[in-house]
């Protein structure tokens, strides 16, 4: 009679999350795009995708747990002549995202939670059918507002809301400048590709 043992070894299978499908397919954009913003002064704010990245992060410092889905796109203030970056990860998109298990960033879309949802700072606004921005309407518009004094990373100075409209981005922003006075940009041109 012959007998064998097989040792069972501790290693673990790594689960990994995909993004949620919605927020990839609405929020998702190919390099070369571009947005023009202008504000209530008509001063002008011109943004281009320079770059995405897309991988599997670790959910926790010791990389030895799930792996999260992300796409990194970076985006070039064309005016400012700074950049900055929209870190999509399970449903959200966070402002300046990244770090070593996608810790970093401040939420400013999230997908799939009510009005009045909060998380980081992060509080979901009302849902419009329909927005006029700059002689054009917007259909199926999402709110979203960050709180300033309750972000986890201090990433804004202010208040400000953001409205979404999928597959075109951010069309509106109102930035509640306490200093100097409520500022409005508004989508003025865009080219997605």
């Amino acid at each position: 009679m012959i007998s064998s043992c097989k040792k069972n070894d501790p290693v673990s299978e790594v689960q990994y999350t995909y993004l949620n499908k919605s927020l990839k397919s609405n929020f998702t954009f190919n390099e070369g795009s571009y947005w023009v913003y202008q504000n209530q002064t008509m001063q002008k704010d011109s943004v281009v995708l320079t770059n995405s990245k897309t991988g599997f992060t670790s959910t926790c410092p010791g990389n030895d747990c799930s792996k999260s889905e992300f796409i990194a796109l970076t985006f070039n203030n064309v005016t400012r002549g700074t950049s900055f970056n929209h870190y999509l990860i399970s449903s959200y998109i966070k402002y300046n995202g990244g770090g070593a298990w996608g810790q970093y960033g401040q939420p400013i879309y999230i997908t799939g939670e009510n009005l009045g949802y909060e998380f980081n700072g992060l509080v979901v606004g009302e849902k419009l059918d329909s927005l006029l921005v700059m002689n054009v309407m917007y259909y199926n518009v999402e709110k979203m507002s960050v709180n300033a004094d309750e972000q986890f990373q201090h990433v804004f100075e202010f208040n400000r809301d953001f409205y979404f409209v999928p597959s075109i981005g951010i069309v509106k922003q109102v930035i509640y400048d306490t200093i100097n006075g409520t500022e409005t940009w508004e989508l003025k041109s865009s080219r997605i590709k």
